[in-house]
């Protein structure tokens, strides 16, 4: 029962961080599909820990404060963004435009740190930020970095949701677009998750040789031309097997 419980707990602090800022409890008994009541036990509970809060004036629920430091101490155990720092800082330096660092997080793409450059406008993923690996140049740098069982499973297990006119939603297409990044080196996404937004990545190994992250440059389309990414590849595919080799992975014995 107490596993139930905390399961069902971890499930209502997702819900909360993905949806609105704050929700009501027959909004949240829906998805869950469980009864208001559980919900609410399961909500007063957070909320004597500060892990959610309740907004007076209309009664619903958010999360709360107690989240911020454990997400700060989390991100802080991940050497990954400290060694990537002097990198992403290199590839804005190089491209004018913003650098991203995610790594994977069960299925989706989670931000741990971006640096942003001096350009008017910039793509603004702040970290702690969410998105799908099946479009993103981030996602599927570090899907092209999996074994080809582990693709299958994901592509299989996958809505892969089309979030534009470009988002490759056919399994096999997919699969076999995977191939071509494998080989590549890294990932492109042709507004495929956001339109007139364009970014290119490369993995980063740990190790073990396995994706440890990956990190990667986004920025309007109008800026990022084909001949901008083909001059910009070589460039975050370095930075990316340089902090590899940071972070223990040697090519040589991966081979």
């Amino acid at each position: 029962m107490e596993l139930k419980s905390l399961s069902r707990g971890l499930q209502l602090l997702e819900i909360l961080s993905r949806g609105p800022q704050t929700q009501g409890v027959t909004d949240l008994a829906r998805v869950m599909e469980v009864d208001k009541s559980t919900v609410s036990r399961l909500l007063k509970t957070l909320q004597r820990h500060g892990y959610v809060a309740q907004d007076e004036a209309t009664r619903s629920y958010g999360l709360g404060p107690g989240i911020v430091p454990l997400g700060q101490r989390a991100l802080r155990r991940m050497d990954i963004r400290v060694e990537a720092k002097p990198y992403l800082n290199r590839l804005v330096a190089a491209t004018g435009e913003c650098a991203h660092l995610a790594v994977l997080y069960g299925k989706s793409v989670l931000y741990v740190d971006q640096v942003t450059s001096d350009q008017t406008v910039n793509v603004d993923a702040p970290v702690g930020t969410l998105a799908p690996m099946h479009c993103t140049a981030l996602g599927k740098a570090m899907l092209a970095s999996q074994p080809e069982e582990w693709r299958a499973g994901f592509v299989s297990e996958q809505s892969l949701r089309a979030y534009t006119g470009r988002t490759i939603t056919d399994a096999g297409a997919l699969l076999q677009h995977i191939g071509t990044v494998e080989a590549a080196g890294v990932a492109i996404d042709d507004e495929e998750f956001s339109v007139g937004i364009r970014c290119l990545a490369a993995p980063v190994r740990d190790h073990e040789g396995g994706a440890a992250g990956a990190i990667g440059i986004s920025g309007p389309s109008p800026r990022v031309t084909d001949a901008q990414l083909a001059e910009w590849g070589p460039v975050v595919q370095q930075a990316a097997g340089e902090l590899s080799a940071r972070i223990g992975y040697a090519a040589d014995d991966a081979a």
